[in-house]
């Protein structure tokens, strides 16, 4: 937010009765437009307060069209003049940007995507009316960013160049990064900057953050080291061993031990997994049963194999104090798990899913029947649990879904929400559309077209049997005689998520009859708006 907003916010709570709007010039060289409106104002309540409105209004306005203006001890420099451009250009007068300024000001992702695809595939750019618009859109979803930047054209690029707020979208243009946003820049600039170096050059990402990082405080040093995710190997394990060993804020501690845990070569999943060998012992020590014919049990027995599966993990009697390096705490981190459930959790959560198939020899479905049989096998559902939302794996979340047949979700730390849907959303993609036309149910369907915003993935839409079967679920729930608020939040993902061909039929479809009084009519136009503006994007460029 613009410094002299802040002034203005001050004043607005403590209020303009008990301090009357006076700014200085040196506050506001924009010229003097909030000191004139401030100066002429009565000598009023109602005046001071409507003044102090309209002067944050015309800073927000001006932050808007992208003008910053400079304090007066600051010298004015003119920005080199905008580039030609040599694309074309959506024309100004087409009723499609309209449609686009609609698209813009939806908020919904898959639809901005869609729209701004349709220009890159025709190497055409936004007109200069959608620019702000646009720009907007950037600096608060980084996922159409780099899209946006090869859409936005010669004059969005120089436009983003001039305003501290939208420099960060130019930072995903696809061009060398400004290092001045890095030296500089606020913290969100120097957060992009960092994401653009990290994925193309992780080593120099990691050199710039041990630079820097003893003027960061603990926010930012936890914030830029999450981005380490992006291109994270075993070379930056000794930044990651260090900080978890010394760095002073516990926040930064736990980051660097949830990387660490994604690197099944590193030391710290060494330790782990040696802690974790120990409850196993008598598991990992027991010979394989011989024979396999209707005999199997009682060789087992015999083997002792059928006691081992019994107690297939056994958490320690006693915490150790050397733990304590490794960030596995004396207090059990749950309520619903005592001390040993919590030790074993605190191990278990911090090595990857693989470890325990190649370790145990085991698939993902045997070491869930393994659990089902232990005393601790809450400690051990919600661990793998919180191991999947941390590194998704198709085998884990495969064998999870056949747990959970039709219904439920799995154990996760508050948050996490790890239910059917977002399970199936970890499997190959070949594989999603079928598992979830096979879970969907008119009741679910809210639940599935959620996790899908959620998800965000660009460029996705159903098959058409899951399309069809979406709509049939739609079309039941709107049949209802009360209002149905689930589907009304999500009825414009669903019009998004339709193959285009299917998009005039499904209107039709789930159209009321024009005497119709059900409450949900204004559920079908919302789905009819975005509908047919997918169908005036697909005419355009048809």
């Amino acid at each position: 937010m613009d410094s002299r907003l802040r002034l203005f916010g001050s004043c607005a709570l403590l209020g303009t009765t008990r301090r009357s709007p006076s700014f200085s010039e040196a506050d506001f060289p924009a010229g003097s437009l909030p000191g004139d409106i401030v100066i002429g104002s009565e000598a009023s309540p109602e005046s001071s307060a409507r003044a102090l409105l309209c002067g944050a209004g015309a800073l927000f306005v001006c932050g808007r069209a992208g003008y910053q203006p400079s304090s007066c001890d600051e010298s004015l420099s003119v920005p080199d003049p905008c580039a030609e451009e040599k694309r074309d250009m959506l024309p100004e007068d087409s009723p499609v940007t309209d449609v686009y300024g609609e698209i813009f000001r939806s908020g919904q992702m898959r639809l901005q995507w869609e729209a701004l695809s349709y220009l890159e595939k025709r190497n055409m750019v936004l007109p200069h009316s959608l620019l702000v618009p646009a720009l907007m859109t950037g600096r608060s979803n980084p996922v159409l960013r780099p899209l946006l930047a090869r859409t936005v054209g010669e004059r969005g690029l120089w436009l983003a160049a001039q305003n501290p707020d939208w420099r960060m979208f130019a930072a995903s243009s696809g061009s060398e990064p400004d290092v001045e946003a890095w030296e500089h820049g606020r913290p969100m600039q120097r957060q992009a900057y960092f994401l653009a170096v990290r994925r193309t050059d992780p080593a120099r990402a990691r050199e710039l953050f041990e630079k820097d990082m003893s003027s960061m405080d603990a926010s930012e040093r936890n914030t830029l080291l999450g981005l380490f995710e992006h291109g994270l190997s075993l070379e930056d394990e000794d930044l990651l061993e260090r900080l978890l060993g010394k760095d002073r804020s516990r926040e930064v501690k736990k980051t660097a031990s949830s990387l660490l845990s994604r690197l099944p070569g590193s030391r710290y999943v060494e330790r782990m997994g040696g802690r974790l060998c120990a409850c196993m012992k008598e598991f990992l020590s027991a010979p394989e049963p011989s024979i396999l014919s209707g005999l199997r049990r009682v060789a087992a027995a015999v083997t002792g194999r059928a006691a081992a599966e019994s107690s297939f993990i056994v958490p320690p009697e006693a915490y150790d104090a050397a733990w304590a390096q490794d960030l596995i705490s004396e207090k059990s981190p749950f309520s619903g798990l005592g001390p040993r459930a919590g030790w074993l959790y605190q191990m278990a959560v911090a090595v990857p899913l693989s470890w325990w198939t190649k370790r145990t020899g085991k698939s993902p479905e045997e070491l869930l029947t393994l659990s089902d049989r232990s005393e601790w096998k809450d400690a051990l559902r919600q661990a793998w649990g919180d191991a999947i939302c941390r590194e998704p794996d198709g085998a884990w979340a495969r064998a999870m879904l056949a747990f959970l047949k039709k219904g439920g979700t799995w154990p996760a730390s508050p948050g996490q929400q790890l239910d059917v849907f977002r399970l199936v959303d970890m499997l190959p993609q070949n594989e999603r559309d079928d598992a979830w036309e096979e879970l969907l149910t008119a009741r679910n369907l809210p639940n599935l077209l959620h996790d899908m915003h959620h998800r965000q993935e660009e460029g996705y839409v159903m098959s058409r049997t899951l399309a069809k079967k979406a709509l049939s679920a739609a079309k039941q729930r709107l049949a209802a005689r009360n209002w149905d608020y689930s589907l009304s939040a999500v009825a414009g993902e669903l019009a998004v998520l339709l193959p285009p061909d299917m998009l005039a039929e499904a209107r039709e479809f789930l159209a009321f009859p024009s005497d119709s009084d059900s409450p949900n009519r204004n559920i079908v136009g919302t789905f009819s708006a975005v509908a047919i503006q997918r169908e005036a994007l697909g005419a355009y460029f048809s």
